[in-house]
């Protein structure tokens, strides 16, 4: 009888023990499941708020607008900034001047030019909102922190390339235009505009570029791009200029108030222009990086834009 007991005892003792361990793994089995469901909906809403990350005002983020699909020289003449390099006396610095981006939100600027041998470049961004007209002097070099500056010599021609994002457009505009130190190199890297100073204006620090715009509107239909030369000074430039460029029927330069006719000498698919005229100007304050950021008030002498008409 006692045996009998004993083993009724142990067989209750053995299913009491599986009967928890049964009620146990449904308990884990249930705890797991609720992890897991846990896990994926974890990982759902972090992808989801990741994929569309928000700003403190709660608007979703949108790419940055120089990043949009970028179209090369295809802004209207009329829409487009006037811009020009302006060299400085000392030969150290240039001034860029840039007028009418100010319906830009954003706008940045590279610079590359030919150094000797050397490829040497620049970039600036231009903060919005950005002024109408925007002046920015760029050193011809390199400065370290501590001052010492050293400069670029042998200079010959360059690539300037201003990108524009305007309010409402999914894209970025690119400008993108030549430029010549004319002591070092005569003709535009394009091969369209060549500049043979006179014996009076060859030693002069001239700069040969397209640029761009217009600060004044033509009522003609233009080809090509506009034509400036740049100086230091008022003295009267004079030379040759040569375009190829084919069916033009005309050509006007800007004299700082209007478009004035010149007279052109047309053959084959080129024509030339015969310069002697005085620069216009304008008055621009500038920092100078080279001089640890001193204020200078500079004039700045422009002959042109010079525009072809269809």
């Amino acid at each position: 009888m006692s045996s009998y007991r004993i083993h009724l005892s142990v067989n209750l003792t053995v299913k009491v023990f599986f009967g928890i361990l049964y009620q146990a793994m449904k308990r884990n089995q249930i705890i797991l499941l609720v992890v897991g469901i846990l896990v994926v909906l974890i990982s759902a809403i972090f992808f989801v708020s990741k994929g569309s990350k928000k700003d403190p005002s709660g608007e979703v983020k949108k790419p940055s607008p120089l990043t949009t699909k970028i179209l090369i020289n295809e802004l209207p003449l009329a829409e487009r900034p006037f811009t020009v390099l302006v060299p400085h006396a000392t030969n150290r610095l240039f001034t860029f001047v840039t007028i009418g981006a100010d319906k830009a939100d954003a706008a940045t600027l590279d610079l590359e030019y030919q150094s000797g041998d050397l490829l040497k470049g620049a970039r600036a961004s231009l903060e919005a909102p950005i002024s109408n007209t925007f002046v920015k002097a760029i050193i011809l070099g390199s400065c370290s922190t501590g001052g010492k500056c050293t400069f670029d010599t042998d200079l010959k021609s360059g690539t300037l390339k201003y990108k524009l994002h305007f309010p409402g457009q999914d894209v970025t505009h690119l400008l993108k235009g030549d430029f010549t130190f004319v002591s070092g190199q005569k003709n535009l890297p394009d091969g369209k505009v060549i500049y043979e100073p006179s014996k009076a204006t060859a030693k002069d620090n001239l700069i040969l570029l397209n640029s761009f715009g217009l600060p004044k509107t033509v009522e003609k239909e233009t080809l090509m791009y506009p034509i400036v030369l740049s100086s230091t000074s008022d003295k009267t430039i004079a030379g040759t200029l040569t375009i190829n460029q084919a069916g033009v029927t005309g050509a006007a330069i800007y004299d700082g108030t209007e478009y004035k006719d010149l007279k052109i000498a047309i053959k084959d698919n080129s024509l030339t222009i015969a310069l002697n005229h005085k620069p216009w100007s304008m008055k621009a304050d500038i920092v100078r990086d080279d001089e640890k950021g001193s204020k200078e008030s500079v004039t700045l002498y422009l002959l042109g834009p010079i525009v072809l008409y269809k």
